[in-house]
């Protein structure tokens, strides 16, 4: 039986973006009759070598590195050996030290040339690979996020005299701060999952605006917000994929996005588009969504079509194609 290997970052870290996502496809691709191993780095560099020794005589058919350790390549067997990059916002949004060249050398432009085949989730990841680093188009394949949330369509009432709008993370690049000016005024309730910075909440207050704020939320709390929203906000200023808009979509719910890539593929036709820093533009759009039903309803519809691109079982068929095609599996 063929065997394959996902290699993750440290557990330490308690981030599970990445985690969820290669969970789903790793148990896509058990059902299809592989075996599956799955290594977390550990903190320790001692012990992080005495295990990938361990790994190497395990001598597994695909060894595949599933984000955010990526430089962990130089030490499996190259013809056996793969990733996943999720973006290279950390060098493209970022002052170009000595450290973050070195870093992004090893991590992906070496590994492209020697690996046979690499992955990206999105094709704004691909042509930053492309353009930024110059890595050779022909050695990247894009295979999409799959959705990782059991989350199912609930019909909401749209409440039109006071939207709740969700707001999914509260880091720069998620534009907290653009969505709070832009509701400056408006009767809205925002529902924000983060932890935001205290200048963000000061504004808030100054503005009046409504909101409410958790953090370290479980899986089900988490889809329970989206079934209580009636807008998702996710107008980001940068982006890898943008997994929550395709779990809006499955939810029901119509949703505001960036127009700049990945966001403007992701959403396809289910999403009102625009640019991270137009207030006025985001503005609108909210009262628009407030006024009219046939524009929430078609907004609605699109999503559904769209999401059935993102099934957990189609991702998993690309992913075992991939490892068949370029991996010898």
């Amino acid at each position: 039986m063929r065997r394959i290997c996902y290699i993750f970052r440290e557990k330490e870290k308690n981030e599970t973006s990445i985690e969820l996502v290669f969970d789903a496809v790793s148990g896509e691709i058990e059902k299809r009759g592989y075996t599956i191993f799955k290594w977390y780095k550990p903190v320790s560099w001692k012990r992080t070598f005495r295990e990938i020794w361990r790994l190497r005589k395990e001598k597994f058919d695909v060894y595949h590195i599933t984000g955010d350790v990526n430089y962990l390549w130089l030490f499996f067997p190259w013809k056996r050996t793969t990733m996943t990059i999720h973006d290279i916002g950390m060098y493209k949004n970022n002052p170009k030290t000595l450290k973050r060249r070195l870093f992004v050398f090893l991590s992906f432009v070496l590994a492209a040339k020697f690996l046979k085949k690499i992955t990206c989730v999105s094709e704004l990841t691909k042509g930053d690979l492309i353009n930024i680093l110059g890595i050779d188009p022909a050695k990247i394949e894009v295979i999409t996020n799959p959705l990782v949330l059991d989350m199912t369509p609930v019909a909401k009432d749209f409440n039109e005299d006071c939207p709740v709008i969700l707001q999914i993370g509260t880091g720069w690049h998620k534009n907290l701060d653009t969505l709070i000016e832009s509701v400056a005024g408006l009767q809205c309730h925002l529902e924000i999952i983060g932890r935001p910075q205290s200048e963000l909440i000061r504004r808030m207050e100054e503005l009046s605006v409504k909101y409410n704020i958790s953090s370290g939320l479980s899986d089900s709390e988490v889809v329970e917000k989206y079934r209580q929203c009636d807008i998702l906000f996710f107008v980001s200023r940068s982006e890898g994929f943008g997994l929550p808009i395709l779990e809006a979509q499955t939810m029901g719910r119509p949703v505001l996005t960036s127009n700049e890539e990945p966001t403007r593929t992701v959403a396809d036709k289910g999403a009102l588009l625009y640019a991270p820093e137009d207030v006025s533009g985001i503005r609108d759009g909210i009262i628009r969504l407030c006024q009219d039903k046939e524009l929430r309803t078609r907004l609605v519809q699109e999503g559904f079509r769209n999401v059935k691109k993102y099934g957990r079982s189609h991702v998993g068929r690309l992913y075992e194609d991939f490892y068949k095609k370029y991996m010898g599996l």
